[in-house]
């Protein structure tokens, strides 16, 4: 899962008025944004259109949804909202497809953000590992609390479930892999030049795919680490652009 860099409250970001158009205006980050819908856009411009989990994109971004981390409508047996507190808050939101954002995957779960691993606050490139024919793993390399919180990730968002009708992302990644892997063909032929290859990329899904085929590519991994919102500072550019620890020292170093 692509680790991502979401700016702070405060800070300047630039906004485009509309999808397609090259205009920008100057927005500063607010605490909150009610309606929790106005924090689209800027999340958008801050994160590209992909979910913030599956990786899906999005090339029109009303399709993604301003996505509570902690759920707004998580409530207690007594039937008292538990986070109403959170529910504009731009510290609790990310971006989330339909599927991932949806009840039956993490819309009714409580979220302890020191029992999961978030790509926001993690190095969540480190947490799973991405396979062929769409199967996606917990990091083997794991252990203790760093494998436990990979192992919530996972299950938070129910990324390890077949598609069905309802659930189609698991034949998306399938589908990806196998075009990363003609492309990485292609591309070791010289039939396709990095630009054109990266381009090409930038408006597909599951980066981790991407990035987890053309590995030994450094000159295509360096250019997947400039799209936006991706966390540059996860991966070490003096070693293959290979990831790091987002959080060394704390017991949970991922």
């Amino acid at each position: 899962m692509r680790p991502v860099k979401k700016e702070c409250v405060g800070e300047t970001i630039k906004l485009f008025e509309s999808v397609g158009d090259m205009e920008t205006t100057d927005h500063i980050i607010q605490v909150e944004y009610k309606p929790y819908q106005n924090a689209r856009k800027v999340l958008l411009a801050n994160l590209g259109n992909y979910c913030s989990y599956c990786e899906g994109y999005y090339a029109n971004g009303s399709d993604l949804q301003t996505e509570h981390i902690q759920p707004k409508g998580l409530k207690d047996d007594s039937g008292r909202l538990l986070y109403d507190h959170l529910q504009y808050k731009w510290s609790n939101f990310l971006l989330g497809c339909a599927t991932c954002n949806g009840k039956g995957n993490k819309g009714t779960k409580d979220v302890r953000f020191e029992d999961v691993h978030l790509p926001h606050l993690n190095n969540t490139f480190l947490s799973l590992e991405y396979r062929e024919a769409g199967v996606v793993v917990v990091n083997p390399n794991l252990v203790g609390l760093s494998k436990q919180n990979a192992t919530n990730l996972i299950q938070l968002v129910g990324l390890d479930k077949p598609s069905s009708e309802t659930d189609y992302r698991c034949d998306v990644r399938r589908q990806t892999w196998d075009k990363a892997q003609k492309l990485l063909k292609q591309y070791q032929g010289g039939e396709v030049l990095l630009d054109k290859l990266v381009a090409y990329i930038k408006e597909q899904p599951c980066w981790s795919i991407w990035y987890t085929v053309f590995s030994g590519y450094d000159e295509v991994r360096q250019k997947l680490l400039e799209f936006p919102g991706t966390c540059k500072e996860c991966f070490d550019e003096n070693n293959h652009y290979n990831p790091i620890n987002r959080n060394p020292g704390k017991k949970d170093p991922i």
